[in-house]
């Protein structure tokens, strides 16, 4: 009976440890695409929505890996991954705090040279053309179908 004891105390925190370390891990790893993504939208006129929703990711790691080191402390189980999740998940929370402030003043620089009206007002009239050609000729398709029959 003792023995089923140890395997259950040794495994305590075990899960929250893991996804801590894992989504921690991911948020670190994937910062550098994920803020340069971020700076180009805020170039092209953006909003904070990336940078924000991957703070919220490097939090949830974070989290996660405190909850399975505290169950793991109550419960006597490996704190290993859980340590490791929880130091992971603060540097990728400071980094992914760093971004949400450097996007900020890049969307003002970016507001201050109107970058992004520019690129929007460029895109909306490619656009319209795009749709003006395409339009044409399905007109004249339509045009050609109605002499062929």
């Amino acid at each position: 009976m003792e023995e089923t004891n140890t395997q259950q105390n040794t495994k305590a925190g075990r899960g929250f440890g893991i996804a801590g370390f894992v989504i921690s891990l991911v948020a670190l790893v994937l910062w550098m695409p994920i803020a340069a993504a971020s700076v180009l939208s805020a170039a092209l006129g953006g909003g904070m929505g990336l940078s924000s929703f991957w703070l919220i990711v490097s939090l949830l790691g974070l989290i996660l890996s405190i909850v399975g080191l505290m169950k793991a402390n109550k419960g006597g189980g490996k704190k290993g991954l859980a340590i490791a999740g929880l130091i992971i998940g603060l540097v990728a929370s400071g980094l992914s705090v760093n971004t949400i402030i450097g996007v900020k003043k890049a969307q003002a620089e970016f507001e201050k040279i109107g970058l992004g009206d520019k690129f929007m007002d460029t895109f909306k009239e490619g656009m319209e053309q795009g749709l003006d050609s395409l339009a044409t000729e399905l007109k004249e398709a339509m045009d050609t179908m109605k002499t062929h029959e």
